[in-house]
């Protein structure tokens, strides 16, 4: 009897699932710290503390942030917190890891079902389970343990893509600057998408760029404007200083200026361009096909890799890519690109931490995310001619 040559759709399937379910166990090796909520502890310290001042304003000691922080987030995020400042700190976490889940599940329904134009040619209970498992891998994990905040960016960028499918452009690129003004990362997202519209303008009117990056900008302008002191302190005086700031190259960071350090400032800027600039191109190309959706997801995929600051619990930022790449794989049985994207952005951080390795490194994990996006921005860009038909089973 001979063996099948290969592997029918459903059994692919199962394989993802059983791989997303083993890599949950690297899950105990996560850098735990206390209290649990230690980065939204920040916040709610300053919250508590400031009484009406600045809190760029007062020092760190005096509001018993657990790390000796200062506030370095800008004063929309600080704004946005108000409604933690009577709670305790284990009250505000119980809240907002309610909030985070009940997001993430509006957002992958509203980017499956409402923001991708193709109908869903696979079983409504794989994308159920897909996006189920996602919420139990490092990155979304991770943000839960430490507080992170970028859930509420993928809202707005969420939001920013259901209206840009729509035509509402402008104010598509309003709920993009939103996003930049809650946190600044995200206005790499904007810088990308805006180059794409502009190569591609002929293909979504000459002036949908501008509609998109003015949009943009007079939001996180008036996000500044509304706290006018507070931003002046911040842009001028904690921005330049946290800029500065590198983290160090651990398994579970992805900042491209940590990673190469402050002697090879420039060699991290090319890398920057080597990651962002296939991107612009895939977005002019996907804007050729219709595809609107999967380039702003690509250009908030790509945007946390920029900072001189970006843990893996920042990665939750990549979770639309995934889920479009999963529902391509439904639609046209090639499995490949997902699995490679998986591996990168959620495989097994133990891989990349054994002391004394000289192959399997924090460093081979970030060069194989950013072999990850830009292969992805290459096969995207580039469909095969039987894009879009499902592969025999």
């Amino acid at each position: 009897m001979s063996l099948p040559m290969t592997i029918d759709r459903r059994t692919k399937f199962l394989i993802l699932v059983a791989i997303l379910i083993i890599w949950t166990a690297a899950l105990s090796t996560m850098p735990f710290m206390a209290p649990w909520g230690a980065d939204l502890q920040n916040v709610h310290a300053y919250q508590q503390c400031v009484a009406g001042r600045s809190p760029y304003q007062v020092d760190a000691t005096t509001c018993g942030d657990v790390a000796g922080r200062p506030f370095y987030y800008p004063p929309f995020l600080f704004a946005f917190f108000r409604w933690a400042r009577p709670l305790t700190l284990q009250t505000t976490m119980y809240i907002w890891t309610a909030f985070m889940f009940a997001s993430f599940a509006g957002i992958f329904y509203v980017w499956a079902r409402k923001i991708l134009r193709e109908p869903p040619s696979g079983e409504r209970h794989e994308v159920v389970t897909f996006c189920t498992l996602l919420l139990f891998q490092y990155p979304f994990v991770f943000a839960l343990e430490r507080g992170n905040t970028d859930t509420v960016v993928v809202l707005f960028y969420t939001l920013a893509a259901y209206l840009f499918v729509r035509g509402h452009v402008w104010f598509a690129g309003m709920a993009a600057g939103l996003a930049a003004g809650f946190r600044l990362s995200p206005a790499v997202a904007v810088i990308v998408m805006t180059g794409g519209l502009l190569w591609g303008r002929q293909y979504v009117g000459r002036l949908t760029w501008l509609r998109w990056s003015g949009g943009a900008l007079m939001a996180f302008v008036l996000t500044l404007l509304v706290f006018f002191r507070e931003s002046k302190t911040y842009l001028f005086d904690v921005l330049p200083v946290y800029a500065k700031q590198l983290s160090y190259a651990a398994e579970y960071s992805h900042s491209i200026p940590s990673f190469v350090g402050d002697g090879f400032k420039h060699y991290g800027k090319v890398l920057g361009v080597g990651l962002l600039f296939p991107w612009v191109w895939a977005i002019r190309r996907m804007l050729a096909r219709g595809e609107v959706a999967i380039a702003i997801a690509g250009s908030l995929a790509v945007s946390t890799y920029i900072q001189s600051t970006s843990f893996d619990y920042n990665l939750i930022s990549t979770y639309p890519l995934l889920l479009l790449l999963f529902l391509r794989a439904q639609r046209t049985d090639r499995w490949s690109l997902l699995g490679f994207g998986l591996f990168a952005i959620c495989g097994d951080r133990r891989l990349f931490a054994t002391p004394g390795a000289k192959l399997l490194t924090p460093q081979l994990h970030l060069a194989l995310q950013l072999a990850f996006f830009v292969v992805a921005a290459l096969v995207i860009a580039r469909p095969d001619e039987k894009e879009g038909q499902a592969q025999p089973a």
